[in-house]
């Protein structure tokens, strides 16, 4: 090595081309001790002339605090809340949109959403909605003259995201993505603001809840 060099200098070659001292080093899991004995006979052949240990301490730890271990990037819903509620019901009350207002208003009544409700949609076959399984008698016996049709199984799940995530564009596709890639795939889907929820089937919700709350960490 050049006359030019100085102990850091070699230290720092020594370090680089030994990946795990290098790993080691950014990670700030090294003996700096140890290691100045563990090189010393390279350091000082790399000089040919002796070198004392503390000199070698002194430029390890130079090199160290100039190698900084990049931190993992963010997941953008990192700080988001996740909730999960089983337990939930789709009710189909087919009936001509004549008639729609005058349903709703029965249901709204009942009180069944005082406590939960996710979305009521009117469509030409009738109204959907999703309500707890518990209140799905209260509304089938409301409305028993009507043709209401009931499937059990699903189960809703609840992002609060940070404020910063707020309004993002491509938020929602990249969240039906993960739970895609998880063999998860949502029913429902409703953002506004910074709440998602999401209705997917109830065997799923394991894999689902799973999934999300390793990308909120």
């Amino acid at each position: 090595m050049s006359g030019h060099s100085s102990v850091q200098d070699v230290v720092r070659v020594i370090v680089t081309r030994n990946p795990y001292l290098y790993r080691g080093l950014r990670m700030r899991v090294v003996n700096y001790s140890a290691l100045a004995r563990y090189i010393q006979g390279e350091v000082q052949s790399a000089f040919g002339d002796e070198v004392d240990a503390n000199t070698i301490v002194t430029a390890i730890m130079r090199v160290s605090n100039q190698l900084i271990e990049p931190e993992e990037p963010r997941s953008p819903l990192a700080g988001s809340r996740i909730n999960l509620v089983t337990g939930i019901s789709e009710v189909l009350i087919r009936a001509p949109p004549v008639r729609h207002t005058e349903i709703v208003e029965k249901i709204v009544k009942l009180g069944v959403f005082d406590s939960y409700m996710l979305n009521l949609h009117q469509t030409q076959l009738g109204i959907r909605l999703f309500t707890n399984s518990n209140d799905v008698g209260r509304i089938s016996e409301e409305l028993k003259t009507d043709d209401v049709e009931i499937n059990s199984g699903y189960a809703e799940l609840h992002l609060r995201m940070p404020p910063a995530m707020k309004g993002v564009e491509g938020l929602l596709t990249m969240i039906i993505d993960v739970l895609s890639q998880n063999g998860v795939h949502a029913i429902e889907a409703n953002l506004a603001g910074d709440e998602l929820r999401l209705i997917i089937r109830e065997d799923d919700a394991g894999r689902a809840f799973d999934s999300l709350r390793a990308m909120s960490r």
